[in-house]
């Protein structure tokens, strides 16, 4: 029979082992194209006034078509996130540069700003995992035992961050696709052309996200051709029609 040391160290490692396990677990995330249309099809389309520049939106306010653009485990599926579809298109005779100063969504005469990428992904991950502080609790104890048993050799394994640590967005596909699919505040049109991407909002617990009457958009921007010239425009803000 091995000593009683030897089996507490082997037990100690299968601990670990399982926790490795169980963090690898899951369907992997995958990605998904973002798909654009042209403004004029879109029901909701609003021209700025004395330019060409278009705007139309595509609102996101419940959770099974927002967790169809941002699917699987680790996607976008809860914690009150709403997101807005902004596209814009230029039909003016020379290349045009548009700053997107500010966003905000009126909801109950409140306003909620725009949030970014990497504040999406601080909403979103605990939501998906709220087991994570408990099973960091658990993996921590086990590291401890694991180093106590085996005289001191878990130490190397104690300065390796915790799997169920949540990660930096940038080294999860789930946070390169929330900063690949986000409309970026500097937008360049060329004559003829259009831009597409996200606009994320954090809403509190007490909104419902399916009954958001009088809810609006409130974008103000600048364009900066020929001459800068601030711009606001609002848009109400329907629900989001079901998608197959």
């Amino acid at each position: 029979m091995p000593p009683r040391s030897s089996r507490s160290s082997r037990l100690a490692a299968l601990s670990l082992s399982a926790l490795f396990a169980l963090a690898a677990c899951g369907a992997p995330y995958e990605p998904k194209p973002i798909e654009m249309s042209p403004p004029e099809t879109a029901p909701d389309l609003a021209q700025i006034p004395g330019t060409d520049i278009k705007m139309s939106v595509l609102f996101y306010n419940n959770r099974a078509t927002i967790h169809d653009e941002f699917s699987g485990e680790h996607g976008l599926w809860r914690g009150h996130i709403v997101m807005v579809q902004l596209t814009v298109s230029s039909d003016e005779k020379n290349p045009t540069d548009i700053l997107l100063d500010s966003a905000y969504v009126s909801v109950n005469h409140k306003y909620y700003p725009a949030i970014s990428p990497k504040e999406v992904y601080d909403v979103a991950w605990p939501a998906a995992n709220p087991w994570a502080p408990t099973k960091d609790a658990i993996y921590n104890a086990s590291v401890a035992v694991f180093a106590v048993m085996t005289l001191g050799l878990g130490n190397l394994i104690w300065v390796l961050p915790s799997p169920f640590a949540q990660p930096a967005p940038d080294s999860t596909p789930f946070g390169l696709d929330l900063n690949y699919k986000a409309l970026t505040n500097n937008i360049t049109l060329q004559p003829g052309t259009f831009r597409s991407g996200f606009l994320f909002f954090h809403l509190p617990q007490s909104v419902d996200m399916t009954k958001l009457e009088g809810a609006q958009m409130v974008l103000h921007f600048l364009t900066k051709t020929p001459a800068v010239t601030p711009h606001v425009v609002t848009f109400n803000l329907p629900p989001a029609p079901a998608r197959s």
